[in-house]
This record gives C-alpha cells, structure tokens and sequence, in this order.
C-alpha cells in the first residue's frame, strides 16, 4: 500500500454525493480536497460540514491541479458531461452508476475513456460487488458448475421520490427521468453478470404502469436476459410494491452442480447428491450500502496501479444490458446488447 493519499474532488452533492463525501473522510487512503455542486448553499455547506478547501459551483474543478481523482454523483442522466471533462482533463474517475440514461452516452464515455487505456482508474458505482454475501459468493462462483439460470430482483417501494422536487429546477428529474431497470434492476443484474462472467448478448422484456403513475417511465419491468454462452437470466425492477426490500435482491443462481439462495449455498458432494443441504454462506452481514469499500477499492486501484473492481467497461455493460431491457419493453421485441471490448 503506498503512504501518499489520492486528492479527491466531488462533483454533485446531493444525498448519494454527500454520503461519499463523508466516506472518503474517514478513509486514509482518500484527501478530500475540492466539492462541486450548481447550488452554491449546498457545495459551501459540504466545504464547512467536511472542512473541504476549494469550492466549485462550475467546470473550474475540472482544471484544478491539486484534484487528481473525480467522483461524479450528479443525477443519472446527467453524467456524461462531467465524466467526459474529468477524463479529458486526466483525472481518475469513480461515477455513480447507471453509467449514464442512454445507450449513446454510455458508447460516448467508453470511447472517451479508451484513449487513455489503462493509465486512468475507472470504477462504476456498482456498491453490490462489496456487500460481504455477494462478494463471498462470486468468490465461491466456480464450485457451482456451469451456470445456466440466474434471478435477481429490485424489488423497492419508491414512492416517496414523488415529492422531493430540486429546490433548484423546480423539476423532478426521478418522475420524470428515472429508469427503474435503470436505475434499479442493474443492481442485481450487475451482480447476476459479475457471478456468471460471460456477455449478455440479448434480453426481451414486459413492463407496466399500474402502481406508480406519477412516473413518465414505467415502474414495473421484468426482463429474460440471454448470455454469450445460452444461459438465461430473469431481473424484475418494481418500483412500488406494497413490501420491504427483497433480501439479498431474491437472488438465485442455479448451476450444475450447486445453487444459491439469496445468502445461502448447496453444493453436492458428487453427482448422487441431488438434494445438497443449503448453508449460509460464511462471511460478515451488513446492512445499507457499502459505499467505503468501493471507494476504498478505487483510491487503492490508483494508488497500486491496477483494476479497480467494477471498471468502465464492466459497468457499461451491465448498464447497457438494462438500457437494451428498456427498449426491448418498448419495441415489444428480443434486443441485441452490445458487447464491448476491453
């Protein structure tokens, strides 16, 4: 581990940007050194709550010299712009996911990001890949055998978002913009591709509008999505269900020679063992997303030179396999999914 921290800048400080904010103050690897946001109140009221030097209202964080590293937390659609001028200006970047809220941002952000190979640390907020149970499990994933089902469910009552309107715009973006096999469903369905590590090649799709109306988007959306190699994914995104959260996202993984159930596996001992008894897989349980350990993976990425755990075109992928889900719902028809290269 090298001693010298990374100088960090936060661009959109809103309630996932503050969280970060305040996580990469309690991490060693991490000098939080400039924040960002269009609403001056709010980038003036970080700087004094995280005693943050520099404050920008603006792209001037961008041209900073002491800013090495940017995480960009702004809403989903509008992450191109500042990621294209992070990268443009040399900066390493961590960006929430979705990677962006359509198919021609996401092509535009990789190919921006592929003049630099490998030298620019590139880490997509997929926070599951450091939940302990799901990081266990791929750790696990090759004592399944061959995968050939897997589930996993968003399953979220949202509405509550109906209200918070952006003191700002006066607008609400999550009515109005909000994607949920976007901006939801990607969480298991990144988890699903992280275990299976083959491509999505396609996904056919049915959604409705029955429980949350206020929504220009549909708010219920069940997706069949097809991998490289035959194996077959479901991912439901539901965005007003009368019910808590789904445990461990309803995850089930059905391989030939195991299977997993949310935060338990059956391995069978040999081809006898039909009905292997389930356990719970053995690692730490936490609640509440684990954002410390994501951004502690990009700063360490940077710092030892190497991958962080969700790079770009990993995280791409999995956004622009629910990007195709969405429309595949819309065109009422199997939509190919772009596989990337790198």
């Amino acid at each position: 581990m090298a001693s010298r921290r990374v100088r960090v800048g936060i661009v959109g400080l809103g309630h996932n940007g503050l969280a970060h904010a305040r996580a990469h103050r309690r991490l060693p690897q991490s000098e939080l050194v400039a924040v960002c946001d269009r609403n001056g109140a709010r980038a003036h009221a970080a700087s004094r709550e995280l005693a943050v030097p520099r404050v920008y209202t603006d792209d001037a964080i961008f041209a900073d010299a002491e800013v090495e590293a940017i995480s960009i937390h702004t809403g989903d659609a509008q992450h191109r712009e500042p990621f294209l001028k992070a990268v443009a200006a040399g900066k390493h970047v961590l960006v929430e996911k979705p990677v962006a809220n359509c198919v021609e941002d996401v092509l535009a952000m990789v190919r921006a990001a592929s003049a630099w190979g490998q030298r620019l640390k590139i880490q997509v907020g997929y926070v599951l890949r450091f939940d302990p149970v799901f990081a266990a499990l791929h750790a696990r994933r090759h004592e399944l055998g061959q995968i050939f089902y897997l589930e996993g469910d968003y399953v979220h009552n949202l509405q509550y978002q109906k209200h918070q309107t952006d003191p700002d715009s006066g607008r609400n973006w999550y009515l109005e913009e909000e994607l949920p096999m976007v901006g939801g469903g990607s969480h298991p369905l990144d988890i699903l591709r992280w275990l299976k590590g083959v491509p999505i090649t396609s996904v056919w799709s049915y959604a409705n509008k029955m429980a949350f109306p206020e929504m220009h988007h549909d708010d219920c959306m069940v997706s069949l999505y097809r991998f490289a190699d035959g194996a077959i994914a479901k991912v439901a995104a539901l965005y007003a269900p009368r019910r808590q959260m789904a445990p461990y996202y309803n995850l089930r993984v059905y391989g030939t020679r195991g299977t997993v159930e949310q935060d338990r596996i059956a391995i069978a001992a040999d081809e006898a063992d039909v009905h292997p008894s389930f356990v719970p897989v053995v690692c730490e349980r936490v609640s509440g997303h684990p954002y410390e350990p994501e951004i502690a993976d990009w700063l360490d990425a940077i710092l030892e030179d190497r991958p962080p755990r969700t790079p770009l075109v990993d995280g791409a992928q999995s956004t622009l396999a629910a990007l195709c889900a969405v429309a595949a719902a819309r065109q009422r028809r199997e939509i190919e999914v772009p596989v990337l290269e790198g």
